[in-house]
This record gives C-alpha cells, structure tokens and sequence, in this order.
C-alpha cells in the first residue's frame, strides 16, 4: 500500500459512524512490510485520531524481526500469531521453504513477543490433519500459557487465490472437530486455555440467546461494521473476499469509507438483502439456532453460492447444527443431574 493511500484509509477511518475503531493488521504476512511501515502506521492515527482504537497485527511468526515487535509493542499494537497444533499438524499446514519445520522458529518468536508484550494471542486454522488431535492443540497452548484461541475452520472453495482440497473440512469434519475439542476440554475440568468458539456457543445455548457482540463466524449481521482494504484501496466486507468481484463495495479513492459502509448505499443495500434472505431460509427450515449463528458466515454463504452471492446458507451449517445439537444435550444431561 502507498504511503499516501495508506494514509487516506487510516483517517477515513476516523470518519465512520462507529464509536472506536479496531485496525488489523493482516496479509499475506504482516511483518514483510517492515518498520517503516508500522512507523507511518503511527503517525497517521497520531494525526487523525478522533476516537478511541486499537492494533492488532496478525503474524505467522516464521518472521523473527525483533526491531519491528519492539517498535509494536511500544506503541501498543496487540501482536497475535497463527500456530495450528504441535509439530504434525503445524509443520504440516505451514511448512518452511522445501517442506523443512516450522514450527521451532515460530515459538522462537512467540517467545520474544510474550518477553516484550506479557502474552501472545493465537488463532488456529483447523485442517483435516487437526482432526484427532483436538486435545493435543489444548495441551500445547497450556504448556505455551496461552488462555484463549479462536479456531478458524479452512473450507474449499475453488474461487479463492489460496486452495487446497486434500485438507478442506467437511461438515462432519467439522462437527467432529469441535465435539472432540470440547470432550478434552470437559474432562479436562475446562480449564485454560478456553476455545473461544466453544465458550461462545455454551454461553449462547445456556441462556437461550445470543450474545452482545457475536462472534465473527456466527456474526451473519456484520455488514457495515467491518471493511478490508487491498493495497490498491479496494474495499471489501471482510479479508476473506478480497479479490472476489461480487463483493467488492469499491474503492476508498474514489468514495469515502463511510459511504461505501452506509446502509444507504445501493451496494450496501443489496447485501444486507441478501444476507437477510440468507436468514429467511433459515427461518424457513426451522432452524433453532439462528440467534447463535445469525444465518453464520456471510464468506461461507458465498462458498455455498458459488462466488454469485450470500444469500445461501452458511456452507458450514450441517456441522454447525450437528455441533450446537450435540452441546445443547450436554447441556440438558448436566442440569438433570443437578
């Protein structure tokens, strides 16, 4: 991205209707565009900063630039890395350069980063190679301290620039994902580290309803609070569909961020008509979920619908059903008893 339109987006981003803004830094691989960067990064949100916010940068790790992560750190950014699972499935999904291991050197930086910053967040890409080892993922975080992670499931889709059908989850791979995840993390006394997808989705079935702010991938309602930005200033809904032509809002060189995030616009408009003819047929086949999942993810509703639209249901939604079934009897059996 251009020095002078990253400059733009950052203060069009204190231009919106929102209340605080959140920047994530993400890619590709966010370290590879170096210091210089971060320090514009600053200077911007020095020079328009309106209302509260906050840095995350989202980081494979494999890069070890502590210059960068100390310059990070001194100005608040809230650094958070990928690591799928110890080394079988780790070096698996993300191997080095000619297949070598990987996952050594990412803790290497994770380390440095938990030295300087006090802990390190995590996200996991879930492939077919977690499957069977969901409480092997637990026991790794515990050892690394870490108190939560979100799960990230990685499904196939052949209009995505990344893509790889050997690994892509099923429906059943991906309810059995999650059923195994909670099974150890159960027996386990649900102890630390919790799987923010689990936590999310227990609190919502206990209580009958959704919560506040919903969790990404159960956040069918996000339009208009969220938009990613191509180094050429393209806009989109979210990273995910970055490229994808159907998705495109526009470009923030040619119309303010605020515009192209108003439910007034003509291209707004008919993706929230889209996402709410997403949720009608969820409504239509009964669904007793829709307030947990919210007609789930707007990106896994474009997979179902083939890269035209999001108005399909989510392409995770038999396992998602599968999985909130399953934890709704859980939840029945432990208030039977007591």
């Amino acid at each position: 991205m251009s020095p002078e339109l990253l400059d733009k987006a950052i203060a069009q981003s204190f231009q919106t209707r929102h209340a605080a803004v959140t920047f994530e830094w993400t890619g590709g691989e966010s370290f590879l565009v170096g210091i210089d960067f971060y320090r514009q990064v600053a200077e911007s949100q020095e020079r328009y900063a309106s209302k509260g916010f906050t840095n995350t940068v989202q980081t494979s790790g494999y890069l070890f630039d502590k210059a960068l992560i100390d310059f990070l750190v001194e100005h608040r950014f809230h650094i958070s890395l990928t690591i799928d699972g110890p080394e079988a499935v780790h070096d698996f999904n993300r191997p080095a350069p000619r297949g070598k291991p990987s996952l050594h050197k990412i803790l290497t930086t994770r380390d440095y980063i938990v030295e300087r910053q006090g802990s390190c967040g995590a996200i996991v890409t879930i492939t077919k190679r977690s499957l069977g080892r969901e409480g092997e993922i637990l026991d790794l975080f515990r050892s690394l301290g870490i108190s939560y992670f979100h799960s990230n499931p990685y499904i196939y889709f052949d209009g995505h620039r990344v893509k790889e059908q050997g690994i892509a989850l099923t429906n059943e791979d991906y309810a059995t994902y999650f059923i195994n995840q909670f099974n150890a993390w159960f027996e386990q006394g649900q102890r630390m580290p919790t799987p923010v997808t689990l936590d999310y989705a227990l609190k919502c079935l206990s209580t009958g309803s959704g919560l506040p702010n919903a969790l990404c991938t159960f956040g069918g309602r996000c339009l208009t609070n969220f938009i990613a930005i191509a180094p050429n200033g393209d806009a989109y809904p979210c990273p995910k569909f970055i490229g994808m032509k159907a998705m495109l809002l526009g470009n923030i060189g040619g119309a303010p961020m605020g515009e192209l995030l108003s439910d007034n616009s003509l291209r707004m408009e008919r993706l929230i008509a889209d996402r709410v003819a997403a949720m009608n047929g969820c409504e239509e086949i009964g669904c007793n979920y829709l307030y947990l999942c919210n007609g789930g993810c707007p990106y896994y509703s474009l997979v179902a619908g083939g890269g035209k639209d999001i108005r399909s249901r989510d392409r995770l939604c038999g396992g998602k059903m599968m999985l909130f079934s399953y934890l709704d009897g859980v939840i029945a059996s432990c208030r039977a008893r007591s």
